[in-house]
């Protein structure tokens, strides 16, 4: 008994009556809970400690027994009582006194009571990369601050509104003194507090245990990683691994979205707006925290099996929010107190009524807590007594209403856990409706800042604060809340008195913001607050400061009557244009502002310097600063006025300007909206330039006043001189034009014009563009101006054009009063009046150049002065954003042309005509005009009214027409169907004849009783294309007539119901290519279906032609039978009628070349064009346009443009697809900076900026892609554009549609990869004013930034890529606004005697920057580059070393290696090798005999030895010698170092040769040559001893050829065999290089005797220069067609192939071979270093390939300290077991080389042994040794090692391991033993699969198909005394077929059959189951 009443069972059913529960407690319950109680007594760790047997057996002592006490026994359904005092922790227990009994009262979680392990629900209130912000219960507010460790930025982690447990890490306070009101003092001291919070699972879970964890269960969870069918979590729970929890996708109930794992910082920015866009919506990225439920639980036997899984799932919201957890479950499960989590909603009893709360017991009473008033859900409502009929009650408590509510039924409910502290036992419940449901709460208080009335007291915390129920009226309304948030348990809403409690919402409001108290420095006394704030007083006023407590949903308030009555609260309070009267001065700043505080909540504003005086400083300002000192001290209080107010920031710039604060008070200009024509208001100067002053007014608001508007109104000449910034100025609005933005997310933008014309009498009319276009509409073309009423206001100069000759002419601003042009207007209007518009006719001398031009035109126009003659209307210009401006004439010729026409209006008689399009012109018509252009190839272009133009050919005197001449024409030709303005032909007559009248025209009487709109009927099909079928009306009233109908393709509906719509989606690869024939009828075409005779129905005439007499009746048969004349189809004879953006249905006729668009119809007679750009945004569709757009198909279209001109008399109208359906797409702009755009690429469009590639954007406009734009640095490549992308000069653009006629002969193999008509995506860079943009093809320039290039480094090797060569130099450009030069000589070490072929533009090249020198202004007038390179393309300085000699270096007596540069009759010149020294070896010192011709002997580029034998200081000089004696003691060592080489050489590569054996630059046999060329030379200086020399010479040439044709018989070159195929091609060049070595040695050796005998020594040297030609010619060649990196053959080709693509691994170990074929250990090596640099460190792969090759150097050339060495270095910087396995692998085929070589054969054992120690756990690693032991037939070994890698290797790795091992034994060992590992492993394994698979695989292998038979057949059908093995279904299909596929490949057609036969019996034993 004591047992069970320490733990009570906690029975389960709630009582009917208190009596029955306390006298009829359920035996059976008790029984059932027995054994648990007693497990969980002697269980570790209960509640708060060790149970031991002495406590449970010590009596308990009662706990408060007063009447509100004993309620447990009613309440619970338990039988004992918790070891937990009353309401758990941080409750004071009712009083024990007899004369007083005080009931219970619960302490506030308060910030006191927090420690560390605290657990507490929270709301995330905000969220960032470093931190989160946290609402907590009781007002409380924490902080969860981004682990160091982690990478995983918290926005990632956690989401705005989401509920979950925290957990408390630290709460600190510290002490800071707050400066006082006055700005000045101490202040006084405040705390500080600081509440730390983690969710880390590691600290929510501390405790749980697998034993404790069931099914259903809530437990906090961290996303490990997001994997392809779900995300493993990590719970952190003791027993449970870091993959042990997985959640399946399936498992999520709300919707998802997987947030990608991105590095950069930026892509964190856009998850963040993600991640707290929708709180429902859910997000799954590494790192992110949730409270995961737990779906399914390992059973038992897998719980022992380290690959258990727990299965957890994300469940809904609302379902989650309604899960309570069960008693039972929770004691069968052995939780403790600190398991507890907050978040679980839990059943409570209630136990005891405390002073502010309840205290109730929960989980079978075992635990205790409380939940306090703020978390009941409601506050005693108004006038409770007076209620007390309407809620049914006898007596109602106010103190303590609540004991009304819970009661009866309602002793039990469900509330949510809050907050649990195991060490203090504090546990806490709220029963308020958004926690209970764990949903964001729609703020339901009333704003911040607003004003609450009448506010009653409901809870006094003394000393701290009061809690305040606002008004009923006050909350905010919000929809849906008594229907949608339901009762808890069913019944708690439907208590009136609770649910009037639940709508009351209340604030707090703090001791420091109660009451206004001056005295104990500013303190408010307690006893004044606890007065003033008695529960139940009524406040009359508080202001809402804050609605942040998300938690507790209680809104923070001020009572005190400065801060209600304050204007400014927060920065969101400041107003712009605001004044703000006697704020104090804070501070004064270093810059010259002043610091102030507006309001009394700490709000703080900034005076800048400029706006302390009214006027700016100039000259000595000693005066202001003392005034300035005296008036702003701090303390001192001043009158301010808002300017900017910025809330997000919290920043406030003011005004203390004193005219500022006078005017415009009350309206002061705070938007651009708002603003109307005539509104005066003051503002300051915040610009000025020569153009004129900027004022800006309040909140950012400002206006221009134009240089012209200031020198008209004030006089002023020259703004900066006037005026200074900082000035105040009173303005004018003028104009306030509002302009779109140019996207949907740009905003809208204002241009504001101002005017320091206040007064009537100043104003100069310069009206809104609104009126001035309405004055100009009363000025139409041909309107004649009166005189005098002209002012001229401005004159503009005449501009040249560039680029080629002539100019455009200036002109002069007229203004025109608006009395002049109507009576009843104001204001005036602007006109331009051209210089050419002046005079009839002008002097050559004046229109030679616009200087001369301006001049005429100034001597006749004056500013200020008005005009005295009439002017002439010509026509009227506008341009986007301005008034439309007209354009005036003062030629009398022209305005007496009007004027006669005007005067002979009513005459019949022909006039001489000034037309306008719309004017009737007909053959033979007299016209004036004037010569605005003349252009050599075609004649003069007339100009007439509203911009007409007309020709006069030169062939009609067109040519002899002077410019801007008034002439008077007579027309000759005219077409007047080409569109809205006819083409009109002219011919100059001196005066006008008479013309003959036209004669009528007769009509047709069918045009009388057919009108479009007319039904039809019936018609038959006479013919039958493409175009038009002819048809036969069949109706009674048309039989007879002589009138032919036909129906267009276009005005025909298909019969075809199943038509695609276009594009067509291509569902096979078949129908890409497939060509489509023109004209003819598809299953796309209208007319498919159709055949002549056929009957076509319910036509309709849809318009009349008449064409020669005859009568065409237009129909369709798109329209239903009744239906109105709108709803024909369009139908129009002129295309320019078709208006700018209206729909039309076209039909495809024809597919363009090279995919530039498609050709439509529109109607008879009318062609459109969808250019490409206008098809679609699907690259694939735009590139493959024949597939997707089929020829007969209808397409919807926009009209674009009807004025495009094709051909001669032709129009063709602009349509677009993709406008239909985005509005906004038929309105093209020019493209800017930062679109991403589609474009088409252009190759016959000239490049500029060449080498560039040329594109083609949507509306005409232009784009250029840089070569190094084209793709990303590191994927440059040779030769992007190809061999056309250098010819800039044979393409020009042609412009409109003609360039797909250009198209044929372009070659794509010379284009490159960016072809004629592609269509790429690109990036708009800039927007040039050059007429094109530029643009970028680079895939991190479409999402990233559009910054160019960094700058290259000094000394740095960078990649370019050639732009020009020429006799300057080479120039290179490295980026956009980067280009370099190389000077000639630093092309190459050798001499190139066509630079410019070898060097094309468009080659990438690599070199090493010399110098950088950044552009300053004056140079870079017209350029684009901001600065430029000098580089160094040669060799030697790219592969030159850091320590290069120098000259101070060099000593008398040094030798040294060098080449010749140059030769001279007086000596050669030598470059030492690593230096750029160089020096003359003189004719003297060349040999020790004497030399007569040195070019005979030596060329450039030789390599040769010279001794230093002299240096002159002072000059930097040096003096050589190659002298043969000065080196006789070295040879012996060279030879002795080399053969140690050679010796290895000659065994690595036996019978191998050198190709060329006698080039002079060979070390080999130089010397033998050099002998062989002075012996030559001295036989044909002795003449006397010609036939003795000439017998001697032969025998000792031939001697010495022997013993060189022996020599390099020896010398081989080194082994270059590393474990690669090192690409060099030696061993394929080795058997063609012997037939011609041999045979170049002895047609040499022949020749050489041929020469010693007849002296034609020429003839050598023709051959042999013409075998260099053709050697350079090849080199040329290969490298102007940029294959010369291809087959590298020297250092400078390995150079190059190493630049363009340095992450290349096999690009290096090529180099390597190189060097090694040379002999040259240590450059080989230095390549590999070099690689290990260049590689990107990503390149992991890379960069092992070349260590693996350095490893095999070293194992071959090198000693073991220097390969032991290496392998430390290559396991630091790669995987260390992948450099054991290779190293490994390179030792085992030296064991199978050595032929039993003991020392090999130990050093490879000792290393795989190391390797098996070193990664013991890996079993890659003991396969490798298996098999290395089993090849080499050591079997014994083998099967000891494999004992040892059983013990090692973990149990999972067992399995694969032996059947590795099995199959090693199948190949290298016994096959017995193999079969015995299968069987041994099938017999565990029997649902293996693909064991068995292996198994018969090796067995079938092996020729053992009868055993592999076997192995089927005793899988299915198993011997007697084994049990039969259950396969799933797909097991089994799986099984038949592999043994159906042996019997295939190795049976026969009885064994094939059984397979079948033994099939087919599952599958009916199966289905019979």
């Amino acid at each position: 008994m004591d047992e069970e009443s320490s733990f009570p069972r906690g029975g389960a059913e709630r009582p009917k009556e208190s009596s029955q529960v306390k006298d009829n407690s359920s035996k059976q319950s008790a029984s059932a809970e027995k054994k648990s109680s007693r497990k969980r007594a002697n269980s570790k760790d209960f509640l708060f400690g060790t149970k031991t047997k002495d406590d449970s057996k010590r009596p308990r002592k009662s706990r408060g027994a007063s009447t509100s006490t004993r309620t447990t026994s009613s309440s619970g359904s338990g039988t004992g009582s918790s070891a937990l005092p009353l309401g758990g922790g941080g409750v004071l227990q009712p009083s024990q006194s007899a004369s007083s009994k005080k009931p219970a009262f619960i302490e506030a979680v308060s910030f006191q009571k927090l420690a560390k392990g605290t657990k507490l629900l929270g709301v995330v209130r905000e969220v960032a990369a470093d931190y989160a912000v946290v609402s907590l219960p009781t007002m409380l507010t924490g902080f969860i601050k981004k682990d160091d460790k982690s990478t995983v930025p918290l926005n990632r982690v956690l989401s705005v509104g989401q509920f979950l447990p925290v957990v408390v890490v630290r709460a600190t306070s510290e002490s800071v003194k707050s400066k006082s009101k006055g700005g000045s003092g101490s202040g006084t001291s405040q705390m500080k507090r600081r509440i730390e919070l983690s969710v880390s699972p590691s600290l929510m879970n501390n405790g749980l245990s697998t034993d404790m964890m069931h099914e259903g269960m809530s437990v906090r969870g961290k996303i490990r990683s997001v994997e392809d069918h779900g995300c493993i979590i990590d719970l952190h729970v003791a027993g449970v691994g870091g993959n042990s929890c997985f959640l399946k996708f399936e498992n999520i109930k709300d919707e998802y979205k997987i947030l990608e794992e991105d590095a950069d910082d930026d892509d964190d920015d856009d998850d963040d707006d993600d991640s707290g866009s929708d709180a429902s919506l859910i997000f799954l990225n590494k790192g992110r925290i949730y409270d995961f439920t737990i779906d399914s639980l390992p059973t038992k036997s897998k719980k022992e099996s380290s690959s258990s899984i727990i299965q957890v799932k994300l469940e809904k919201a609302v379902k989650r929010s309604k899960r309570i957890v069960d008693p039972a479950n929770h004691i069968a499960y052995n939780h403790t107190i600190r398991t507890l989590t907050p978040g679980m909603m839990i059943k409570v009893n209630v136990e005891h009524y405390a002073r502010n709360g309840l205290c109730v017991s929960f989980l079978g009473n075992v635990y205790r807590g409380a939940i306090d008033t703020s978390h009941l859900g409601g506050f005693c409502p108004d006038d409770l007594e007076e209620k007390k009929s309407a809620y049914k009650m006898k007596s109602i408590s106010p103190d303590m209403w609540w004991k009304n509510v819970f009661t009866g039924g309602l002793r039990t409910i469900s509330a949510r856990l809050i907050a649990v502290d195991p060490a203090t036992k504090i546990i806490r419940f709220s029963l308020l409706p958004h926690i209970l449901s764990l949903a964001h709460l729609e703020n339901d208080l009333p704003p911040v800042g607003t004003v609450v009335e009448n506010a009653r007291v409901v809870r006094l915390d003394t000393g701290v604060g009061a809690l305040l129920a606002l008004p009923s009226d006050s909350a905010m309304d919000i929809d849906g809340d008594d229907d949608e948030d339901k009762d808890k348990d069913g019944t708690l809403l439907a208590n009136p008195l609770y649910k009037d409690a639940s709508k009351i919402r209340c604030a707090f409001v703090h001791i420091s913001k109660a009451i206004d108290h001056d005295g104990d420095n500013g303190r408010t006394p307690e006893s004044l607050f606890a007065k003033t704030f008695s529960v139940n007083t009524i406040i009359p006023k508080l202001r809402i400061l804050s609605t942040a407590n998300w938690l507790d949903n209680v809104a923070s308030c001020a009572t005190a009557e400065s801060i209600v009555s304050s204007a400014v609260l927060s920065h969101i309070d400041l107003k712009p244009g605001q004044i703000y009267r006697a704020v104090p001065v804070l501070a004064n700043l270093g810059n010259g502002g002043v610091l102030v505080e507006l309001g009394g909540m700490g709000i703080k504003g900034i005076i800048p310097a400029t706006h302390i005086f009214d006027k700016a400083a100039t000259g000595d300002s000693s005066y202001r600063n003392k005034i300035q000192v005296e008036k702003y001290k701090v303390g001192k209080k001043v009158d301010v006025r808002c300017l900017t107010v910025n809330p997000l920031e919290k920043k406030c710039v003011v005004t203390a300007k004193k005219t500022l604060l006078t005017n415009n008070v009350n309206d002061p200009i705070v938007d651009f909206a708002s603003l109307k024509p005539g509104k005066v208001a003051t503002g300051f100067i915040s610009r000025v330039t020569k153009k004129g002053i900027c004022v800006t007014f309040y909140n950012n608001v400002f206006g221009r006043i134009s240089s012209r508007r200031l020198a008209e109104e004030v006089g002023v000449e020259d703004p900066t001189v006037d005026y200074k910034i900082g000035d105040t100025i009173k303005t004018k609005v003028q104009s306030c034009t509002k302009r779109q933005a140019l996207d949907e997310e740009g905003d809208d933008s204002y241009v504001l014009e101002l005017s320091l014309a206040i007064s009537s009498s100043q104003a100069v009319h310069q009206d809104t563009p609104k009126v001035q276009n309405e004055l100009v509409q009363q000025l139409p073309p041909g309107t004649i101006i009166p005189k005098k009423s002209m002012k001229i206001v401005e004159l503009v100069s005449s501009k040249k054009i560039e680029g080629r000759s002539g100019f455009f002419p200036g002109h002069a601003l007229i203004s025109i009063k608006a009395k002049y042009i109507s009576e009843k207007a104001n204001g005036s209007v602007t006109c331009k009046l051209p210089f050419d518009q002046i005079l009839d006719s002008y002097d050559d001398d004046a229109v030679e150049s616009p200087e001369a031009f301006d001049a005429l035109s100034q001597q006749i126009l004056k500013v200020g002065k008005k005009i005295a003659q009439e002017g002439l209307v010509l026509a009227t210009s506008s341009t986007r954003g301005h008034p439309i401006t007209p354009i005036i004439s003062l030629k009398p010729v022209l305005i007496e042309t009007i004027r006669a026409e005007k005067d002979e209006g009513n005459k019949k008689s022909r006039k001489t005509l000034l037309p306008t399009p719309s004017t009737a012109l007909y053959m033979g018509a007299y016209v004036q005009g004037y010569c605005t252009r003349i252009d050599n190839r075609y004649g003069a272009f007339i100009r007439f009214l509203d911009n007409l133009t007309a020709i006069v050919p030169k062939m009609k005197g067109g040519l002899d027409i002077e410019l801007y001449e008034t002439v008077l024409c007579k027309i000759i030709a005219i077409d007047v169907t080409t569109g809205k303005a006819p083409k009109i032909l002219l011919k100059r007559v001196k005066s006008r004849g008479e013309s003959k009248s036209s004669s009528d025209k007769g009509t047709i009487s069918l045009v009388d009783k057919v009108r479009p709109g007319d039904d039809m009927g019936d018609v038959k099909i006479e013919t039958l294309n493409f175009a038009r079928a002819a048809v036969s009306l069949l109706g009674k009233k048309f039989e007879g007539c002589r009138a032919k109908a036909r129906l267009h393709v276009t005005m025909a509906k298909s019969t075809n119901d199943d038509q695609q719509s276009m594009p067509v989606l291509v569902d096979s690869d078949d129908e890409i290519d497939a060509p489509q024939e023109k004209d003819k009828i598809t299953s796309f075409h209208p007319f498919d279906g159709l055949k002549v005779g056929g009957i076509i129905q319910n036509t309709k005439c849809v318009a009349i032609d008449v064409r020669d007499g005859v009568t065409y009746i237009e129909l369709t048969n798109r329209c239903d039978p009744g239906s109105s004349d709108e709803d024909l189809p369009m139908f129009v004879e002129d295309p320019s009628r078709l208006k700018i953006g209206s729909l039309v249905s076209c039909i495809i006729t024809a597919v363009s070349k090279q995919n530039k668009g498609i050709w439509v119809q529109i109607c008879p007679g009318c062609v459109g064009f969808v250019p490409g750009l206008e098809l679609s945004a699907d690259l694939n569709v735009l590139n493959n346009m024949n597939t997707h757009f089929k020829i007969g198909g209808r397409v919807q279209c926009k009209v674009l443009q009807n004025g495009a001109k094709k051909g001669q008399f032709k129009e063709v109208v602009r349509l677009s697809i993709l406008a239909c359906a985005d509005s906004s797409a038929s309105s093209i702009t020019r493209p800017s900076r930062g679109n991403t755009l589609i474009c088409r690429v252009n190759r016959n469009t000239k490049q500029v900026r060449a080498p560039a590639l040329m594109v083609d954007f949507a509306g005409g406009h232009v784009g250029r892609c840089d070569i190094t734009e084209l793709a990303e640095l590191d994927d440059w490549e040779n030769m992007p554009l190809g061999r056309s992308g250098i010819d800039t000069d044979k393409s020009a653009n042609k412009g409109g549609d003609e360039d797909d006629d250009e198209d044929d002969h372009m070659d794509a193999r010379h284009e490159g990869d960016y072809t004629h008509g592609l269509y790429v995506s690109c990036r708009v860079l800039s927007s040039s004013g050059g007429g094109h943009s530029e643009i970028s093809l680079r895939e991190s320039r479409l999402e990233g930034d559009l910054d160019d290039d960094e700058p290259p480094e000094e000394k740095g090797i960078v990649h370019a890529f050639v732009v020009n060569t020429n006799k300057k130099g080479c120039f290179l450009r490295m980026s956009r606004s980067i280009e370099g030069r190389v000077i000639l000589k630093d092309l190459s070490d050798s001499f190139l005697p066509d630079p410019v072929s070898m060097f094309p533009p468009g080659r990438l090249v690599v070199g090493r920057v010399k110098q950088i020198r950044a552009l300053n202004g004056a140079q870079k007038k017209g350029r684009r580059t901001t600065m430029t390179v000098d580089m160094n393309l040669r060799e030697s300085v790219l592969l030159e070393d850091d320590n290069k000699v120098a000259f101070d270096d060099i000593k008398e007596g040094d030798k040294y290696e060098g080449v010749v540069t140059r030769i001279e009759s007086y000596g050669v010149f030598v470059r030492l090798d690593n230096s750029e020294v160089s020096g003359l070896v003189h004719l003297s010192e060349c040999s020790d005999d004497y030399i007569k011709n040195l070019s005979s002997l030596y060329d450039p580029g030789d390599l040769v030895k010279i001794l230093v034998i002299k240096i002159d200081e002072e000059q930097k000089r040096i003096g050589l010698s190659m002298k043969a004696s000065h080196f006789e003691d070295d040879e012996s060592d060279d030879d002795s170092d080399d053969s140690s080489v050679d010796s290895d050489a000659d065994a690595a590569m036996e019978g191998v040769k050198f190709v060329d054996e006698d080039d002079d630059s060979d070390d080999e046999n130089y010397a033998s040559k050099l002998a062989n060329k002075m012996k030559s030379m001295e036989d044909e200086s002795d003449s006397s001893d010609a036939g003795s020399s000439s017998d001697s010479s032969d025998n000792e040439s031939s001697d010495e050829n022997d013993s060189s044709d022996d020599e390099v018989k020896a010398v081989q070159p080194m082994d270059t065999d590393v474990g690669f195929d090192w690409g060099t091609g030696t061993s394929e060049k080795s058997s063609p290089g012997d037939d011609d070595s041999d045979s170049s040695s002895s047609d040499e050796s022949s020749s050489d005797e041929d020469d010693a005998k007849k002296g034609h020594k020429s003839r050598k040297k023709a051959t042999a220069k013409k075998l260099e030609e053709k050697e350079i010619a090849k080199m040329e060649q290969r490298l102007a067609d940029g294959t010369a990196d291809e087959n590298p053959e020297t250092a400078a080709d390995f150079e190059r192939l190493i630049a363009s693509d340095p992450n290349s691994s096999e690009s290096w170990i090529k180099f390597m071979a190189y060097r090694l074929s040379l002999a040259d250990i240590a450059g080989a090596r230095g390549v590999a270093q070099r690689a290990f640099n260049r590689i990107e460190f990503r390149q992991e792969g890379e960069k092992l390939n070349v260590w693996t090759a350095l490893l095999t150097l070293e194992n071959k050339y090198g000693t073991s300290k220097t390969f032991k060495k290496t392998i430390e270095n290559a396991s630091q910087h790669n995987n260390p077991k992948q450099v054991y396995l290779r190293v490994c692998e390179m030792l085992e085929k030296d064991v199978v080389a050595c032929h039993g070589d003991l020392a090999v054969i130990t050093r490879a054992d000792e290393m795989f042994s190391k390797m098996c120690k070193k990664f013991r756990s890996k079993k890659t690693v003991w396969i490798s040794y298996f098999k290395y032991l089993l090849k080499n037939a050591r079997h014994e070994e083998a099967h000891i090692l494999w004992k040892q890698s059983v013990k090692s290797l973990p149990e999972y790795k067992h399995i694969e391991t032996m059947s590795k091992f099995a199959q090693l034994e199948y190949e290298h060992g016994s096959p017995e033993r193999a079969r015995t590992i299968f069987d041994a492993l099938l017999e565990k394994n029997s649902k293996r699969l693909d064991l068995l698979f292996v198994y018969v695989d090796k067995e079938v292998k092996h020729g053992q198909v009868e055993v592999a038979r076997k192995l089927f057949v005793t899988t299915l059908n198993p011997p007697s005394g084994k049990k039969k093995i259950k396969f799933s279904d797909k097991q089994m299909k799986s099984l038949f077929k592999k043994w159906y596929k042996m019997e295939d490949e190795n049976g026969d057609d009885d064994s094939r059959m059984a397979v079948k036969v033994a099939a087919r019996e599952y599958v009916e034993s199966s289905s019979k189951k």
